[in-house]
């Protein structure tokens, strides 16, 4: 039995309702064919390699997602469902079927818009292009709605801030058993959650009185630095031929991961400028094809970003982090060497 990682944010206004009727979801609508899911459901890993060459004219690393769920999912298999401010936790019923197999009796998509089945796919009211939705498992809830901060220990709340689609999580079966029992005989992590809070709020305040620009950004590497980063930089400001700008670069050899960071001291409110220059930069990086995953941040001492920003960091998978957001990573994360940030 494994446990798994699993998003569905992607055209979250028909993957939650599916949801909430029993039907697990992901993307790759370019895929529905019951041949390419025959072959993959039975682990033909160069069949897989070449629908994608063909179909994308190219293998990205996002694939993987698509073969895990498909392939390496397995019927009483758990699968974790995070969500804003909590997380679900449900058994997978069935192996993966075809999205324009699924029973739509009854569906709907939020504001009670009709979901339809067609070969093509599933469309939502009377749009002639199908929802990006190609394949489905059936599962049943085991706890939903668990809260993340009263219930989640700081392995798990870590683990479900990756940004890939899933992930096995076998590693962490225990803290997951733990949270669900602890949330159905309702005894939180309050302690944590509440030294965090107010050390938080303290935190914030010194970052938001004391710090300058360039202090702020120092901050953000002294961070990256704290939990593991292989090396982290900040970039020249007038580096020749670059797109975008990102004011901190942290990379994690072992996870072949690069985080780009734009660092925002701000006071009111962060706009959708920041979110443009990040995805500019880490666009940029990632035609360098190394190998290593590119991760956007924005990160700002702002209590809120706007509506502009929030939709536009949806829209290409950028993290937002406020000040409080921020405050909380350093806790989290030690403060003891903190004074080094400044050296």
């Amino acid at each position: 039995m494994n446990f798994w990682l699993h998003r569905i944010s992607h055209h979250a206004e028909a993957s939650y309702p599916l949801l909430e009727k029993g039907f697990l979801t992901i993307g790759y609508s370019d895929f529905i064919s019951s041949e390419f899911l025959e072959k993959t459901k039975s682990k033909d890993w160069t069949y897989f390699e070449n629908a994608f060459a063909e179909e994308w004219g190219s293998n990205p690393r996002t694939r993987h997602n698509l073969w895990r769920f498909v392939a390496e999912m397995q019927v009483g298999d758990w699968v974790l469902v995070p969500s804003w401010g909590s997380f679900s936790i449900y058994q997978i019923d069935g192996e993966a079927c075809l999205i324009n197999s699924i029973d739509a009796q009854g569906l709907e998509a939020w504001n009670n818009r009709s979901l339809t089945v067609m070969p093509d796919g599933l469309h939502i009211s009377d749009q002639p292009t199908p929802l990006d939705l190609g394949f489905f498992r059936k599962v049943s809830a085991i706890a939903k709605e668990i809260s993340r901060y009263d219930f989640a220990d700081s392995a798990l709340t870590s683990r479900m801030k990756i940004r890939t689609t899933n992930a096995n999580i076998s590693d962490l079966a225990e803290n997951i058993k733990n949270a669900i029992e602890a949330f159905r005989v309702k005894r939180p992590i309050n302690l944590h959650s509440q030294i965090l809070d107010a050390s938080r709020d303290a935190i914030l305040k010194l970052i938001q009185g004391q710090l300058n620009p360039d202090k702020f950004e120092r901050l953000i590497q002294w961070f990256f630095e704290s939990i593991g980063a292989t090396n982290v930089v900040i970039p020249s400001k007038n580096e020749s031929g670059k797109e975008g700008d990102a004011d901190v670069v942290a990379t994690f050899d072992h996870l072949r991961t690069v985080y780009c960071v734009q660092a925002k001291l701000h006071s009111g409110e962060t706009d959708g400028w920041a979110v443009q220059q990040i995805k500019d930069f880490t666009a940029q990086k990632d035609r360098m094809d190394d190998g290593y995953t590119k991760i956007g941040w924005v990160v700002t001492s702002a209590p809120k970003f706007s509506v502009e920003c929030v939709e536009l960091a949806k829209e290409h998978s950028i993290g937002l982090f406020t000040g409080a957001d921020l405050a909380r990573m350093i806790l989290e994360s030690g403060i003891k060497d903190l004074d080094k940030a400044f050296v």
